[in-house]
């Protein structure tokens, strides 16, 4: 019996680490190259596709059942890796990225791939060799209890180390609780010889991760020649400020916010706006405050002004190295700056965007449409908003022609008057008045000191001529109701509904669950390093068909579920990004809500499915196809009511738990349907499963929420396991009575 309590354990220590590696490697990414959600799903699906192949493998795991000493030795291999691979990350960078240069998707796929490799393919061998071990309570069992290790090391993460301890020192502390756990294994299993033996690979191990200090080699490695003096995780992600000289950097996941001293950038971002209104009294200006920007924006002598910056905790953070907020007319506001637009009572002249381009679900929701509609709600009559993009001069390239006719066509949703001025970036400022290109006579006849943004440095009939070429390829009628091609198409009409009453806009339009501004950002930034953004769709298809075309009805519909599962996951965080605007705190209680539902579905009450295990198997996948419609429903009706942020949440996670409770259910039926051996049995439903996680999270993330939106990517999904459901009647209707 107290074998069979430490395989038990085993399997819960393998959670137990996986997630937790999984967790911070997730964010240690993000952080590394710059919060990308395109990267997000490049590593889960690497990481499912390995762990997949790990268990794939360990099919033929029962030969090796007497060769105990050689998987615990793997075990003890498997406990080292996760630090490394962290530290491994910044390193790739390093090596692979000139200073200060744009992470390569090249740089990306090396680091997605062979740094998690090892710990995968052992991770995923581990559980099948565990499992077959395991036989006294089913191959489900052994899942439900390495699925009870995912939702403790999920729970301790985000109740405890998000808020205590670095990533670092966070993996540690689970890498040591992971080697108790080994140790209490190896006792049992194979005696004290062994067990000596682990408490000396533990203490080196240890003693190595001291001395070296994998957190501040990092930390040198991704800030080369510049003075770190502040690294902070917060729930909107990890903040760096950096000094070199006299000049601030602030980053946010690893993306440059905003430096300080750049007075062209300062004097861009605001005159522009401010000068076209007779008495800018009341201004918003959304982030960047620390750059310089309120500064400028002192010199109109406002009234008021609202700095809300989008990471709450920045402010807390970049007021001890700067002292710009002590003027009485600056009201600072540590909030969600959507958050406080919908419940402030103020008004504003002039809103000023001060953000990077929406290159993150985090930043796409302030370039939508139904922000502006929040937006213009609290500005008076005649007020202007202005944003920007980065511009390619004179020449620009088709995509980035395609962005800036988004974020122009948005604005012209809400607004009468557009006006582009092409400058370091290009300039958007948007207003139901009209609108000056005369920006040099405006700071002249204004009495405004500058230093750039005046007539010696602006040439108004340059500037106008470039705005009016610019303006031309972006201004078509796109109206309520309308039907025009699809970007970049020739002649399709395809269309997208609209989230909100019955109006149905074209994919020029970039809303909250149809982020088209996003998808030409990741189309831009692969076009960047001449990668073409459906070669890693092609490749990923390439070898999952192949795997998947080996396996049994039983493992497909796994697949399948595995596939539901993981874009489900990929959903709900892309909401809670839209709705709260952070996901770097919710990838933890997403992951932890996920394992909870795993481990009650697969370990639910030891329900005999033998009579009718195909009508529930099929049952199952048709409730996952019902699920997949209603998911989506549920989080627009959410994101669109005024509830309480803790009903939102609470309802949310009740509906990952139900998801995440029905594949469970189908893995604890496929285990029981099978005829074929322990060790193929598991190997091929763990890998079924993880195989099409890995498809779901690299295909949603990169292609159906960006093109499809949330609502049809339901649809597929549904569809989907509608189709797995009739193949698998068709293959067992001899079994089934109807």
């Amino acid at each position: 019996m107290q074998v069979k309590n430490a395989i038990r354990l085993m399997l819960f220590a393998l959670g137990f680490l996986s997630i937790g590696t999984q967790i911070y490697l997730v964010r240690e990414f993000l952080n590394v190259f710059n919060g990308n959600e395109l990267i997000f799903g490049i590593v889960l699906a690497f990481w499912m596709l390995l762990t997949g192949t790990g268990a794939f493998i360990g099919r033929f795991s029962h030969r090796l059942q007497s060769q105990t000493g050689f998987v615990i030795i793997l075990a003890i291999i498997a406990g080292v890796l996760p630090v490394l691979m962290l530290t491994g990350l910044s390193l790739v960078k390093f090596l692979m990225d000139p200073l200060g240069s744009m992470a390569s998707l090249w740089t990306i796929i090396v680091a997605a791939s062979v740094l998690q490799v090892p710990f995968c393919l052992i991770s995923g061998f581990l559980f099948s060799f565990l499992s077959v071990m395991n036989r006294d309570r089913g191959l489900a069992g052994a899942y439900a209890w390495e699925s009870l290790g995912s939702m403790a090391s999920g729970a301790l993460i985000n109740l405890v180390f998000l808020w205590v301890f670095s990533s670092f020192l966070s993996l540690l502390i689970l890498t040591g609780c992971y080697f108790i756990f080994l140790l209490i294994f190896i006792w049992f299993v194979k005696g004290r010889a062994l067990f000596y033996f682990g408490i000396c690979v533990t203490a080196a191990v240890f003693a190595s991760f001291y001395w070296i200090n994998p957190g501040s080699v990092s930390e040198e490695m991704l800030y080369r020649d510049q003075h770190v003096i502040s690294n902070m995780g917060t729930p909107y992600g990890q903040v760096v400020i950096t000094q070199n000289q006299e000049q601030f950097n602030f980053y946010e996941n690893g993306l440059l916010l905003f430096s300080s001293g750049n007075e062209i950038s300062n004097e861009e971002n605001v005159h522009y706006a401010m000068v076209q209104h007779v008495q800018p009294w009341h201004v918003l200006l959304i982030s960047g405050g620390y750059s310089g920007t309120l500064e400028e924006i002192l010199k109109y002598d406002p009234v008021l002004i609202d700095y809300v910056e989008m990471n709450p905790a920045l402010i807390r953070i970049a007021s001890g190295f700067t002292k710009q907020l002590n003027h009485a007319a600056i009201q600072v506001h540590e909030t969600d700056a959507r958050k406080f637009i919908r419940k402030t009572t103020s008004s504003y002249d002039v809103v000023l965007v001060n953000l990077p381009a929406p290159s993150t679900l985090q930043l796409n929701r302030f370039y939508t449409v139904e922000f502006l509609h929040w937006m213009k709600q609290k500005m008076n009559p005649g007020g202007i908003i202005a944003y920007s993009l980065p511009t390619g001069s004179d020449y620009i390239s088709d995509v980035a022609s395609q962005m800036n006719t988004t974020l122009y066509q948005t604005l012209k949703q809400r607004f009468n008057h557009v006006l582009v001025i092409p400058a370091t970036r290009n300039y958007f400022l948007a207003s139901d008045s009209a609108l000056n290109i005369d920006i040099p006579g405006l700071i002249d006849t204004r009495g405004i000191a500058t230093v750039y943004v005046n007539r010696y440095y602006l040439d108004i009939r340059q500037l106008r001529e470039r705005s009016m070429n610019l303006t031309s390829n972006m201004n078509f009628n796109i109206r309520p109701g309308s039907t025009n091609a699809w970007p970049g198409s020739t002649n399709s009409r395809q269309v997208l509904p609209s989230l909100r009453g019955s109006e149905i806009l074209t994919g020029w339009i970039n809303r909250d669950f149809y982020p088209v501004a996003l998808f030409y950002q990741h189309v831009w930034w692969l076009g960047y390093f001449s990668f073409n953004p459906l070669a890693i769709m092609i490749v990923f298809l390439v070898i999952l068909l192949i795997i998947l075309g080996s396996l049994n009805a039983n493992s497909a519909g796994l697949f399948t579920g595995g596939f539901t599962l993981a874009s489900s996951e990929i959903i709900l965080i892309f909401a809670l990004q839209v709705i709260y605007g952070y996901v770097f705190q919710a990838i933890g209680v997403v992951i932890m809500v996920y394992m909870i539902g795993l481990a009650a579905g697969a370990g639910f009450g030891r329900v005999n499915f033998h009579r009718k295990h195909t009508i529930s198997y099929f049952l199952l996948q048709i409730s996952l196809a019902v699920y997949s419609v209603v998911l989506p429903w549920l989080i627009i009706w959410l994101s669109g009511a005024f509830f309480n942020d803790i009903i939102v949440q609470v309802t949310l996670a009740f509906f990952a738990f139900v998801g995440a409770f029905i594949v469970g259910m189908e893995y604890r039926v496929s285990s029981v349907m099978t005829k074929l051996s322990p060790g193929k049995t598991v190997a091929n439903n763990y890998a079924a499963d993880l195989f099409g996680s890995a498809m779901g999270a690299l295909v949603v993330t990169v292609l159906l929420l960006p093109l499809a939106g949330i609502i049809y990517t339901g649809i597929l999904l549904a569809g989907l396991n509608i189709i797995s459901a009739v193949i698998l009647i068709m293959r067992h209707r001899e079994t089934v009575s109807l």
